[in-house]
């Protein structure tokens, strides 16, 4: 039972010695297919404002990074060691110039209404206790059309893994889905790969409801 317990502390908010020295790692390895899905699916672009929302290790700051070479790369964690490992990474990939990482809440985002094109988060939705008001806040901070990538594993397949964790909600995709639009989201795709693997690969893209980012007004 107190190894149930440090996993799902440390998976939703690694901390102490051993969040700074292993999760960032642990969860680079164990999110490379799924964070690979989500930014194709994002599909940042040179020119847009990126907002990476629970990071984790630093590894989905790395591939947006690499996806759009020009673009501004923000993130938030809520976990302080991660801050600090993932800002070691971008100084080390030498892309501290466009890539920045800060401590954030998802409940309350430090930042202007309208600031981002894109938003990306892999597996933080588990942890997040009010779903529907965190994807409004997310929206907040995005610009009209801009879009938001959310990248996690299905009920049915990280259930049996997370069986009995509290404060921790898994969804299967369609489920998901239907609460971003709830949120307020346009849902453009839901995508549902690996079904095959004892661990899945889900990304539901929504739109924030307006003009797309960069378009001109038409009429």
């Amino acid at each position: 039972m107190y190894g149930d317990t440090l996993l799902r502390s440390q998976f939703g908010k690694p901390s102490g010695l051993f969040g700074a020295l292993f999760m960032g790692p642990i969860l680079n390895l164990s999110n490379t297919r799924l964070v690979n899905a989500a930014v194709e699916l994002l599909d940042p672009q040179p020119k847009d404002a990126v907002l990476d929302i629970g990071f984790g290790g630093g590894l989905s700051l790395v591939t947006l990074a690499a996806k759009a070479p020009r673009a501004k790369i923000v993130g938030v964690d809520y976990s302080r060691e991660m801050v600090e490992t993932a800002a070691r990474l971008v100084r080390d990939k030498k892309l501290d110039a466009r890539v920045s990482v800060k401590w954030g809440d998802v409940a309350k985002l430090p930042f202007r209404a309208g600031t981002f094109h894109k938003v990306l988060t892999v597996n933080s939705l588990y942890y997040w206790p009010d779903l529907i008001a965190s994807l409004r806040e997310v929206a907040r901070v995005m610009k009209r059309g801009g879009r938001l990538a959310a990248g996690f594993r299905s009920a049915a397949s990280l259930g049996p893994l997370t069986r009995d964790w509290e404060g921790f909600w898994l969804y299967e995709p369609q489920e998901f889905a239907d609460i971003m639009r709830e949120a307020g989201f346009e849902v453009l795709r839901v995508e549902h790969r690996d079904q095959w693997q004892v661990l899945d690969t889900v990304v539901v893209l929504g739109q924030k409801p307006g003009q797309k980012p960069g378009r001109k007004p038409t009429g």
